[in-house]
């Protein structure tokens, strides 16, 4: 089998997100959370054409994941696409012309199909992705506290994982970190720690 799908992680942290999904008709940029001429900067380190992306997806409205989306948008005239809720969370989102999509629904863009599924984040209706072609298929969960059934079915059996494993949950009780921190980031709607994302690949890899 030749791949038809490709993942570039161009950014993955508190300062910032965003991946590029190839498809044999152009890509998807994941998230824009960094400025536009580290994005560019970055894809160009890598090979990866900004000009063949065909659309940009948020996952949530966190700014580490949107925080470069207006400066990129002046210079994209591709799909924007994301929840009602996402958009919502800020007023310059609602500025943007975003088609919007359910946490639980599907469209079609640079020749893949696009499944999404919810995610448990402290933000309005965030949501993790599943590409696929007849052959090819990849899984993209980040800022989650859990997996809930949807999002196992949806990871399971894809070629590609990207699976956030966020914290060591004894260090993160040690840690220095404030106890509302502590409590928000090991919480349901935080984030996976490496032991949940351990216990979820031994579900998910085959």
């Amino acid at each position: 089998m030749t791949p038809q799908i490709h993942l570039h992680v161009l950014a993955s942290g508190s300062k910032g997100n965003a991946a590029v999904v190839e498809g044999p008709e152009g890509s998807v940029l994941v998230d824009c959370g960094i400025s536009r001429r580290a994005l560019l900067q970055r894809a160009a380190e890598l090979g990866v054409d900004m000009g063949r992306v065909r659309a940009v997806v948020l996952t949530h409205d966190h700014s580490d994941h949107v925080a470069g989306l207006s400066v990129f948008c002046n210079h994209f005239e591709g799909r924007l696409i994301a929840t009602a809720g996402t958009v919502g969370a800020r007023k310059y989102l609602t500025e943007l012309p975003f088609e919007l999509v359910g946490h639980s629904d599907a469209f079609g863009v640079a020749g893949m199909r696009v499944r999404t599924f919810p995610t448990y984040h402290d933000v309005p209706d965030p949501m993790g992705l599943r590409f696929e072609t007849d052959d090819d298929a990849l899984g993209y969960c980040t800022d989650t506290g859990h997996l809930g059934k949807e999002a196992l079915e949806a990871l399971r059996g894809v070629r590609i994982l990207a699976l956030e494993s966020n914290h060591d949950e004894r260090m993160l009780a040690s840690g220095p970190y404030p106890a509302y921190l502590k409590a928000r980031v090991g919480g349901a709607c935080g984030h996976l720690s490496n032991a949940q994302a351990a216990q979820a690949l031994a579900q998910l890899v085959g």
